[in-house]
């Protein structure tokens, strides 16, 4: 059986046939398939702790090499809450560099700092995979980060056009974030947005993410 894939998600709920990875809000690093990262709104944190980027990114790397993170992050920038962009640049640049030490791809947030993460994705040149979460911008600017090579990850907000472009670079994951939405619904409405059949969409996903660590592989 191909399992459903949850790309991001803030649900601790173990679901039936469902590979969930797990954003690590807390200090508890679950058992298996998670996501570990310092949000860019707790950059604002420096405000009050001139060494919070220091500590905070020391704590995060011995946590990172645990097998069941699968990902760093989410990480990224964000335009309307936390502290200044620059601050929030060196924390998310922190974590690139430390996803292409352990070679762990990255789960990007972003709020109206799209141009900002497609420039640094420019400047790096990362070898590992970045999927920016949550997208629910247009058409055009999906094509822009897609050509990149920056993947999107939708869940109950999106653009249908958006998401079709991005299923046809084969560059399309899906989640559910903290809407308390389930997965096989969000797999639905895809599979109806896209015109595909729900297990051609299970298969797709399925390929790719084991392709991108074996740890998805589903015995």
């Amino acid at each position: 059986m191909i399992p459903y894939i949850d790309i991001h998600t803030h649900n601790s709920q173990v679901f039936e046939d469902v590979i969930s990875v797990r954003n690590c809000d807390d200090d508890v690093v679950p058992e298996k398939w998670c996501s570990i990262g310092i949000h860019p709104w707790s950059s604002i944190q420096v405000s009050s702790d001139a060494d919070f980027i220091d500590n905070s990114m020391k704590q995060l790397a011995t946590k990172c090499v645990l097998p069941q993170v699968l990902f760093i992050g989410e990480t990224g920038l964000d335009s309307k809450r936390g502290a200044e962009m620059n601050i929030q640049k060196d924390l998310f640049l922190r974590h690139v560099n430390l996803s292409e030490q352990l070679g762990k791809p990255m789960v990007i947030h972003c709020v109206k700092a799209i141009e900002e993460i497609v420039t640094i994705h420019k400047q790096q040149q990362p070898s590992q995979l970045w999927v920016m979460h949550g997208y629910r911008k247009n058409v055009t600017l999906a094509s822009q980060i897609l050509q990149q090579g920056i993947e999107l990850s939708f869940g109950k907000y999106y653009d249908a056009e958006a998401m079709k472009k991005a299923y046809e670079a084969n560059a399309l994951w899906l989640e559910t974030d903290m809407s308390g939405e389930s997965i096989v619904d969000v797999y639905q409405t895809a599979s109806e947005v896209l015109s595909v059949s729900l297990e051609e969409l299970k298969l797709n996903i399925y390929q790719r993410a084991v392709r991108l660590s074996s740890a998805f592989r589903w015995e």
